[in-house]
């Protein structure tokens, strides 16, 4: 296998070689994005005394190199996360130093290879498709991977092999003799955790496309057990004057290697309506099923393949539903995960108001959350969050922005965690500026 990888690379880049000239164009990008989170009794607990703030900043420089005739080259160096360090002490409170500069993204692509609707792209890229139900990475690291795109017509699909998480293998390179012989130091269990799939789209019009997708996340968790979980779904979107929407259904397959069957599933529908330039409303429904019997061979719970941030469209320019259920989830990024008790297992029904004037935008939300599943005796009201957004787009270049939500607790809260007479409402939100060039 690995034999006809590395003929089927040599191939591609015996096929670009030719056609790259001497002389490549360079250009160069960057960007810039400082947040300021805060929230504020995240447990909904009154008794405990919770909330902090935080700044949060990614920058970058960005290079294209293009050699002529599709052939480029693109890198994109920077860095991301939580800063605050002490400049003299060189970290923050818990012992922390700023995160350092990194590959964000840097990949070859390779178009029309040989003057055919097939391009290549090898490398560290950005993943997100749809919004990120089956697909992304979080926004700030791209995933590591092989792509084939298809694109001719009304038809466009990329064929890819991502690594998702590797098994830091290099270090056990040449273990049964380094140091002396020992068989027991090997390179086995876990294996990696890769994607392979296709994600297409089908272009009915201007209007109106299709994307239906096929991934699987093969992962050999241990000796004699391999997780096999897959997605198959189908996404429709939709552009018709005043009117834009989007539905989308994935179902979930296979086995997590123990013997139990992924079955969970997502569900989409979103609708917005411009009644002029300035004044539009919408609303949605996102469902992410739950699973009330772990112990009948099934697994209904839902998760993302790459357990990343679902964006809802990137409503404030940040991922998740609203600014207070935002700060309820870890690290405050939505992940599609099992871990993320207040973003799977969840119903979310959403309706928005939004106002433009001129370089300033203003929206505000109505989400109510409400568990998917719960056991016999349950409640599945989590409550509702009444969020608020403002930005402005300051000489077509900075944007500043803010959003803050307040989650008032439902009977899940209150009765099912046992949280009645101390339950209270949840408070998130965070301000933020952007620059690209």
């Amino acid at each position: 296998m690995r034999t006809k990888t590395l003929l089927i690379l040599a191939l591609i880049v015996a096929l670009a070689f030719p056609v790259i000239s001497a002389e490549p164009k360079v250009k160069f990008g960057g960007l810039i994005y400082t947040y300021g989170f805060f929230h504020s009794n995240t447990d909904f607990d009154k008794d405990t005394k919770d909330g902090n703030s935080y700044l949060y900043i990614h920058a970058d420089i960005q290079t294209t190199v293009d050699f002529g005739k599709g052939v480029t080259f693109y890198t994109m160096l920077g860095a991301w996360s939580q800063h605050g360090a002490n400049p003299y002490w060189g970290v923050d409170l818990q012992g922390y130093p700023d995160p350092s500069l990194r590959i964000l993204q840097g990949y070859i692509e390779v178009k029309n290879i040989g003057n055919s609707p097939i391009s290549f792209t090898i490398g560290k890229k950005r993943l997100l498709y749809g919004d990120g139900a089956v697909l992304f990475d979080g926004g700030e690291d791209g995933a590591t991977g092989l792509w084939l795109n298809y694109s001719k017509g009304k038809v466009n699909a990329d064929l890819f092999y991502i690594r998702l998480a590797q098994s830091h293998g290099i270090a056990y390179v040449g273990a049964p003799f380094y140091g002396g012989y020992n068989p027991e130091s090997y390179d086995g269990y876990p294996g990696n955790i890769n994607l392979i799939g296709i994600y297409s789209t089908i272009t009915f019009s201007k209007a109106i496309n299709l994307q239906p997708y096929l991934i699987f996340r093969p992962w050999n968790v241990e000796a004699g057990h391999s997780a096999s979980p897959m997605w198959a779904g189908v996404r429709l979107e939709g552009n018709l004057k005043s009117l834009s929407f989007a539905l989308e259904y994935t179902q979930m397959g296979g086995e997590d290697g123990y013997g139990v069957k992924y079955k969970g599933y997502e569900l989409l529908a979103k609708a917005d309506y411009s009644f002029s330039s300035k004044f539009a409303m919408g609303a949605a429904y996102v469902s992410f099923s739950g699973d009330d019997d772990p112990t009948d061979g099934s697994n209904y719970l839902y998760e993302s393949a790459t357990n990343g941030p679902y964006t809802f469209g990137f409503y404030k320019d940040w991922p998740g539903f609203g600014p207070a259920h935002l700060m309820t989830t870890g690290y405050g990024f939505a992940g599609l995960d099992p871990g993320n008790t207040t973003m799977t297992n969840l119903n979310t029904i959403n309706f928005h108001i939004s106002l433009s004037l001129g370089a300033f935008t203003l929206r505000g939300d109505l989400f109510v959350y409400a568990r998917n599943k719960v056991a016999p005796g349950g409640h599945k009201s989590m409550g509702n969050e009444l969020a608020f957004l403002a930005k402005y787009n300051y000489r077509e270049h900075i944007t500043f922005g803010f959003t803050a939500g307040a989650w008032s607790p439902g009977d899940y809260f209150k009765k099912d965690l046992e949280l009645e007479g101390r339950a209270a409402t949840a408070y998130g939100g965070y301000f933020w500026t952007a620059l690209a060039f």
